[in-house]
């Protein structure tokens, strides 16, 4: 989630230094990227920060979670996004998803974490969680439909995880959240969810 601690940050800076990379950035996926790094130097630097050469890829994972500092961090955090995050990053879901999803997770109405076009967007307010889903920030450009509001932590985890599994097991293989709901619509998959 793009959280470094002081002594990161120094690591990450020596680590610059020892193989002249000219600059490290937190990407939008809250990742970190080594920007100018010689590549012949690459298997060196991925073997110091032990780093296999392929990560495991768990399928019926979510890999993609991103989160504001919420209330942790943040004057304007009403939600603790990061608690959040956490937890969602821990479903394990029936089966494995039919395309890549990418989960925004912002602690206040700001929306710092684009909740509106991630595949599942929360959005903390006053009264608790609203969710979304099937938001696309592509070429493509689709704002999610809000499936319920006023979700307390575990609620919200468990219609994320409900949501999910409801997209494993309707949506064709390779079709992101966004052109599922093209084709399925809000109300259907309320009824789907809610029944």
């Amino acid at each position: 989630m793009g959280m470094l601690t002081p002594d990161d940050m120094e690591r990450i800076a020596a680590l610059c230094r020892k193989y002249d990379i000219p600059a490290a950035k937190v990407t939008g996926a809250q990742r970190l990227a080594f920007l100018g790094l010689p590549p012949e130097r690459l298997a060196e630097l991925k073997e110091e920060l032990r780093i296999p050469d392929s990560l495991p890829h768990t399928r019926n994972r979510v890999h993609y979670v991103q989160a504001c500092p919420g209330s942790t961090w943040c004057k304007y955090g009403t939600g603790n996004s990061l608690d959040l995050a956490t937890r969602i990053e821990k479903i394990e879901l029936n089966g494995p998803l039919p395309y890549k999803v990418k989960v925004g997770i912002s602690g206040c109405r700001m929306c710092c974490c684009e909740s509106w076009i991630r595949d599942v967007g929360l959005i903390s307010q006053k009264n608790g969680w609203k969710m979304i889903f099937g938001g696309n920030g592509a070429g493509r450009p689709r704002i999610g439909d809000a499936v319920a509001e006023d979700l307390n932590d575990r609620e919200a985890v468990a219609l994320v995880e409900k949501c999910l599994n409801f997209y494993i097991e309707n949506a064709r293989y390779k079709t992101r959240s966004a052109r599922f709901m093209e084709r399925f619509g809000i109300e259907a998959l309320k009824k789907g969810l809610f029944g």
